[in-house]
């Protein structure tokens, strides 16, 4: 019966090993870039509006929803339309959930609406300032325009951060709200209302670390269970509330870097350590390794990623956990992960996990740490 002899045994050990090592890549090679292919179409996919909007792109669309006589409170009086535009000149984010708004408003009147008081409340705001700068008569109406800067408080959400999209919209009413007045948008005094053209919102807009897609007008049916002290106001029924609607998407690369960088970097290092340790004492003395040492390093990578998490959750201030976030809760698990391997290996070195030498534990590694964020990704992206 013939022998295998030693060399031939090395031979087919280390090939073997060799094999597992190309095989762990290319499946977390595959997995990176399933993952890659989801951002790619979850970040250029098409704008979806509210759920609970018109959107008013032209005049038609604006002349049918106000001869649409079902969505109109019905109490008997007239309803008064008054057209209504805005160009916004100036966007910023206070805070994950305050926008301050800047830019220029007016209104219509007709010259037998002499009943009416003249200007718009937005019931978002936290604090706003109107200044009327200009009012003139022409076409048998009165052209009245404001110079505006409100702070709004309102609902985003960043479950899909970095990758997620928010819409900022301005809420106006009437200052008279009570008398069956509405808004409606000034279609005259836009060259075009399709939101690719990005009506109302002037060119040189800046957002910081936000690209804006485009914005548009649109109606929201609401109702409120209060009647604002007013004898004979309708709140029990919905009211079509007029929006200007501003769609915005992140650029990535700022929150990769500033809030991926050191979990990356960590799980790295993290794999580093993994190479090192093993049953070998030769090798753990060539590189200053040992158990005790590995498990204050994890110590020390655990703080990193916390300060790092508690930064990303200070900037978004989500209820939840957001889709970054679940590298840095990942990061945790590996960190703990490594510190029990390092143990395992003093504790019970012969275990067969360890008859290769951790080579499992390396080979496994990134494989199980890709399935888990493809996971993640898919399950709250689909796939794209």
């Amino acid at each position: 019966m013939s022998e295998t002899s030693p060399i031939e045994s090395g031979t087919r050990s280390v090939r073997d090993w060799k094999t597992k090592y190309v095989l762990s890549a290319l499946f977390s090679l595959a997995c990176m870039i399933v993952i890659v292919v989801i951002w790619y179409r979850v970040y250029n996919a098409p704008f979806t509006p509210y759920h609970e909007e018109t959107m008013l792109t032209n005049r038609a669309e604006i002349a049918a929803y106000e001869n649409n006589t079902e969505i109109w409170p019905q109490d008997g009086d007239e309803r008064y339309m008054i057209p209504t535009g805005v160009v916004v000149q100036s966007l910023e984010f206070k805070g994950p959930y305050t926008v301050q708004v800047a830019g220029y408003l007016w209104q219509r009147y007709s010259d037998t609406l002499t009943e009416i008081d003249r200007g718009v409340v937005f019931p978002d705001a936290d604090t706003t300032t109107m200044v009327k700068v200009y009012e003139t008569h022409q076409n048998s109406e009165t052209l009245v325009g404001w110079n505006f800067k409100t702070t709004l408080r309102e609902q985003f959400d960043y479950l899909k951060y970095p990758l997620d999209r928010q819409l900022i919209w301005l809420r106006m009413w009437h200052i008279d709200f009570e008398k069956d007045v509405f808004l409606v948008p000034d279609a005259d005094g836009y060259k075009a209302l399709e939101p690719e053209t990005k009506p109302g919102l002037d060119p040189n807009v800046l957002l910081e670390n936000w690209q804006i897609d485009r914005s548009y007008f649109s109606y929201r049916m609401n109702r409120y269970n209060a009647n604002f002290g007013i004898d004979g106001y309708i709140s029990d029924i919905p009211q079509p509330e007029t929006y200007y609607n501003v769609a915005i998407k992140r650029y990535i690369l700022s929150p990769l870097v500033a809030r991926g960088i050191a979990p990356l970097v960590i799980l790295l290092q993290l794999f580093v350590i993994v190479m090192v340790i093993g049953t070998d004492s030769k090798r753990l003395e060539q590189f200053g390794v040992r158990p005790g040492a590995v498990i204050f390093t994890c110590a020390a990578f655990f703080f990193a990623i916390l300060v790092a998490e508690n930064a990303l959750r200070d900037e978004v201030k989500w209820f939840g956990i957001v889709y970054l976030e679940s590298v840095h809760i990942l990061t945790y698990l590996v960190i703990l992960t490594v510190a029990a391997n390092s143990v395992a290996l003093v504790a019970f070195p012969n275990w067969g996990l360890f008859q290769e030498d951790n080579l499992w534990v390396e080979v496994l590694y990134w494989p199980v740490i890709m399935i888990v964020l493809l996971a993640v990704t898919v399950g709250i992206f689909g796939l794209g």
